[in-house]
């Protein structure tokens, strides 16, 4: 299981820088959505590269996508 968080986040910093002070904002309904079809390997490559700037700067984005890849597991 390590492992797949390790992956996650390779993969998102390749993206973008991290960042400091995260958000805390709260996850709208279509966040939520990107980030299942994300979870489960739906979401095109340009859109996912777009949401993982999103994720690296909301906390709770990250910490949702990371409960919905364990759930899936």
């Amino acid at each position: 299981m390590n492992n797949e968080f390790a992956t996650i986040s390779e993969f998102l910093t390749a993206f973008a820088p991290e960042v400091s002070g995260r958000s805390s904002e709260a996850i709208t309904p279509e966040l939520r959505q990107k980030l299942e079809k994300m979870a489960a390997g739906e979401l095109p490559e340009d859109e996912g590269r777009h949401l993982s700037r999103e994720i690296l700067a909301n906390e709770h984005a990250l910490s949702t996508l990371a409960d919905l890849l364990h759930n899936n597991a």
